[in-house]
């Protein structure tokens, strides 16, 4: 797909990068991993093969981390560390992030100000993006068109189950590595299956790798964007 325009603005109290146009078509937003901005993420649109155009929308997290990264919300940095020392995964499922309902606020602001019908948005993101694609297609006021869950993780396990109820028959992708070091494959599973028992649609795809993205996601990925239809 040829991509007509990358764009640099500000979207209610957000930066971000937008590229391509369609206005027919879906707008993919991507929230980016933590310590990342939406830059870092912005090759995925070049890089998802699609039968039509679409809009892409990178936004940067509106916290700095102490590196100089961006953040959404902040985190146990010791946790992560000791879990790709040991190899024994966090589990985060019992309890909600410091901060995440302020970065789902925020997330909610920026979707206003953006200004796309439901029926033609998907949400999604890398890892603690992912996360936050995650938690705002559970609580905005309309479910996206299609949820897209890259590297991520359970968290606020009764929360996201009680929330996931009221979704309908929402769509969603996800993928993550078998050797994910950052956050472990048994969490990402158990998303998946929490998702699924609550009455969303999902398609997991797993890869022979850790915390990334490799083409053969993006593949897969484009092939599940194409079958929503929208």
């Amino acid at each position: 797909m040829a991509i007509t325009s990358i764009t640099n603005r500000k979207i209610g109290p957000l930066k971000a990068i937008e590229v391509g146009e369609a206005k027919n078509g879906p707008t993919i937003v991507l929230f980016h991993g933590y310590g990342a901005s939406g830059s870092d993420l912005a090759p995925v649109s070049a890089e998802t093969p699609l039968d039509f155009p679409a809009r892409w929308i990178f936004p940067d997290a509106p916290l700095r981390t102490d590196f100089g990264g961006l953040a959404w919300f902040p985190i146990d940095a010791e946790a992560i560390n000791r879990a790709q020392e040991t190899g024994i995964a966090v589990d985060f499922a019992s309890s909600e992030p410091p901060a995440l309902e302020e970065a789902r606020k925020t997330a909610e602001k920026f979707l206003e100000a953006l200004d796309v019908p439901s029926s033609q948005l998907i949400l999604g993101g890398f890892s603690q993006g992912s996360m936050l694609a995650t938690d705002l297609a559970l609580n905005h006021k309309e479910a996206p068109a299609g949820l897209v869950i890259l590297s991520g993780n359970l968290i606020n396990e009764k929360s996201w189950a009680a929330k996931a109820k009221n979704r309908g028959e929402l769509k969603f992708f996800q993928s993550h590595g078998i050797a994910d070091p950052v956050l472990g494959f048994s969490g990402a599973r158990r998303l998946y299956d929490l998702l699924s028992q609550n009455g969303l649609h999902g398609e997991f795809f797993k890869f022979e790798g850790g915390h990334s993205i490799p083409l053969e996601v993006l593949e897969a990925l484009g092939d599940w964007i194409d079958g929503l239809k929208i």
